[in-house]
């Protein structure tokens, strides 16, 4: 006797179930986006959407693909791997993540989460050409081009050594 399976025999349930799953990556998806707490609140009042949204569209100016993950507590929270680094390379993504971190935290009105030395460089990884405290200019007119909001502090952030906080 041969056995048939219950996906090729019942499409619409096999449909279903490719629906189902596909909606549950993009809750999870979009769950990596959203706040924790209300630590990150004057971000959000400020920009109009949380960091982790301003840092995954600033990726995905150069990885469409690249959606925001949870963010490691163990700082860095994210790396640059991407194979074109352009848009990460540099102290304004690195913040970004940072501030992601934050966001995905219940830090409320607590301290949150600093970087110790050597986290940028962690983060950076293999990037050969790091920018400090601003975005290449091809990454920064297509943020303006895509109207990406980002707070002009996120420009100063950080120290030479890498420490962020």
């Amino acid at each position: 006797m041969r056995r048939t399976s219950t996906w090729t025999t019942h499409p619409r349930l096999a449909a279903a179930a490719a629906f189902l799953l596909c909606t549950a990556r993009a809750a999870v998806a979009a769950d990596n986006l959203a706040c924790s707490g209300t630590g990150m609140d004057w971000y959000i009042n400020m920009v109009g959407e949380t960091p982790c949204q301003t840092y995954q569209k600033l990726r995905q100016i150069c990885n469409a693909q690249y959606a925001v993950g949870v963010q490691n507590i163990n700082t860095p929270p994210d790396s640059c791997s991407d194979q074109v680094s352009t848009c990460c390379c540099n102290t304004v993504a690195f913040s970004l993540s940072m501030l992601c971190l934050n966001c995905q935290q219940p830090i409320g009105n607590g301290t949150g989460y600093d970087a110790g030395v050597g986290a940028y460089q962690d983060y950076l990884g293999s990037c050969s050409n790091p920018q400090s405290f601003k975005l290449p200019t091809d990454i920064q007119t297509a943020v303006c081009n895509e109207k990406i909001k980002i707070a002009n502090d996120i420009y100063s952030n950080g120290w030479g050594d890498g420490e962020w906080f």
